[in-house]
Parts: structure tokens; sequence; C-alpha cells
């Protein structure tokens, strides 16, 4: 705890109550012009700030903590309540406003439950943290060396994590490309992602493409089922020889053939995504198509992330 206080006897005081009571190690500052320095080097999970100080006030400090520490608690402490203190006090974010004389047990639970939702705020975000990595480890490293083509790809999330894919690698005679957006954001696409690529990955090998997407639905299908999620994929074998692109389009539709003379084609879906309920008996499949990339052209695919710059429209693909 980082006390903030310029009457020693009230500093003396409010350090017993917290050590005595919570048992937490507590720092002691006569002075607000320092603190931002001080959370620097002794990361408090709780600031008890008076109001009245001089130099900097309780109020101002509380600005100068938001600015540098978002989501610190900053409890605010004065001897004079007023109506005109508390306002300014909650509308600078304030996480408790209390009034001195200050019982013994209000502060010290004050403080501790505070501190409790501080260590698990950072613990969450060390996880989230911790989850990116482990998605970004997940993409590409590597180019694929293809004679006669450049790969490139993107990927950041709306948050933290996210449910969208690129994935490459190398097959017999060319290379494979898949793109995939999970349904939803967070932490639960993210994780429902890594399935989608793991399957993916080991079903679809760059021979029948429509066979190897049926494959990849069919072992997917009961755990999208209980996730209450499905997946779009596009995913395509290039053959670095004649330049013919086989793919197969699972209700993604954001894919463009981008010709050497500027002409732009978008590869239409016409197919389901992967764990998309389906009436009784009926099954449409997934089916195969090509187009050629002559010397010059460009494949494009996006997710739909992509459209929210740009209108949030199909038609917005050409700016793209």
């Amino acid at each position: 705890m980082l006390v903030v206080e310029d009457d020693p006897d009230v500093a003396l005081l409010t350090r017993t109550i917290i050590e005595r009571m919570t048992g937490a190690k507590v720092v002691v500052l006569n002075e607000a012009s320092i603190v931002i320095a001080v959370i620097d080097t002794f990361h408090p999970d709780v600031i008890v700030t008076d109001i009245e100080m001089p130099a900097i006030s309780g109020l101002a400090l509380l600005d100068l903590v938001r600015d540098h520490r978002a989501g610190l608690p900053v409890v605010v402490m004065t001897a004079h309540a007023s109506t005109a203190y508390a306002i300014r006090a909650i509308r600078g974010r304030a996480d408790e406003f209390l009034t001195k004389p200050v019982s013994s047990a209000d502060l010290a639970a004050v403080v501790v439950r505070l501190a409790e939702q501080w260590r698990s705020l950072r613990l969450s975000d060390h996880e989230l943290e911790r989850a990116a990595e482990v998605q970004r480890g997940l993409l590409p490293r590597k180019f694929v060396d293809l004679q006669g083509y450049r790969l490139a790809g993107g990927c950041a999330p709306a948050r933290v994590v996210g449910g969208d894919f690129f994935d490459w690698y190398r097959v017999a005679g060319g290379v494979a490309l898949t793109l995939a957006d999970v349904m939803g954001k967070g932490i639960g696409a993210a994780i429902i992602a890594a399935t989608v690529r793991a399957v993916l990955r080991s079903e679809l090998t760059g021979g029948d493409l429509a066979t190897g997407v049926a494959a990849a639905a069919a072992r997917l299908e009961s755990d999208l089922e209980r996730a209450g999620s499905f997946a779009t994929v596009f995913h395509a074998v290039v053959d670095a020889q004649t330049g013919v692109v086989r793919y197969v389009d699972a209700g993604h539709g954001l894919s463009l053939h981008v010709g050497s003379d500027g002409s732009v084609k978008r590869l239409a879906t016409t197919s389901l995504p992967l764990g998309f309920p389906l009436e009784a008996g009926v099954h449409t499949g997934w089916r195969e198509h090509s187009v050629i990339l002559a010397p010059g052209d460009t494949l494009v695919s996006a997710s739909d992330g992509v459209l929210d710059l740009y209108g949030d429209t199909l038609e917005s693909l050409d700016e793209v």
C-alpha cells in the first residue's frame, strides 16, 4: 500500500492500521510530487491519499495516477467532507471516498478489497498476454520459399487475442494457404481457433480439398456445437508450376483474385461454414473451385475485421 498524507500523525495512524489489520507492506509519502516515481519502483496495489496537501492536491494526484497507471485503485480521504469534494473524486474515478476519521475496520476492508481486485486484474492481463503470445506463435514464422511467388500475411486482433488466423505450409508441388475466422472475439474465440487450426492442418494435406474440409468439419462438429460457435474458412492450394489455385470457401466469401491489369474478381463462397447448424438430413457439402494466377496476379484473403475499416460492406473490398 502507498499512503500519501502530509500530516505525520494521520500518516502514522493510517500506516499502523493497514499494517496491523491487513499485513500489507506500507510506504508513506508526505508529498504527492514523487508518487509517480514511487509507483514505478514500489508497485503498490492500492494508493490511499489525502485531498488537501501542499503543491499537489489529492484530486490532482488522482488524475496523474490515472494517466500513468490506469486501473490502479485509489482511495481518497478527507476531513472536510462536502458534496463538491465527493463529486470531484467520483469524476476523477476514485475507487473509494472516505471521510476522516475513518474506522479501522472500514479502512482495512476497503484496501483489502481493492488490492484483491487489482491483483486479480493484473493476473488476468498476464494470462491474456500469455495467450496472445501463444497465438502469435501459431502464426507462420517463416515464408515458404516458392520460386516465382511472394507470400505476405498479418494478424491484428481487435482485442488482445481473437478468433482469426492465417496459415501456410508446403505441400507437394506448391503451398497450402488457409484463412479462418471463428465467430466471436476474445479468449474463447482464440481457444476455438487454435483447435480449428490443428484440425485443418491434419486433414488438409493438399489432396482432395472438399474431402479434407468435410473431414475437418466432421471432427470439429461436436466441439463447435458445444461452444455454440462456427468458423468460416478459405483454404487454397497453389500449384507452383501451373499457377492453378484450387480452393474451398466455407462461408468466408472475402477472397479476391486481382489481375495484373487491375481487374478484381471476388471468389464468392458456395459452401456453409464449419459448425454451422444444418436442418436434419440436409447437407450441401463443400465444393472445390479453381482459379489461375497469371504472372503479376495477386490472391488476397481477409477476415471480416478488414471490412470494419472500410464501411462494413462487401463493396468496401474494392478499397482493400
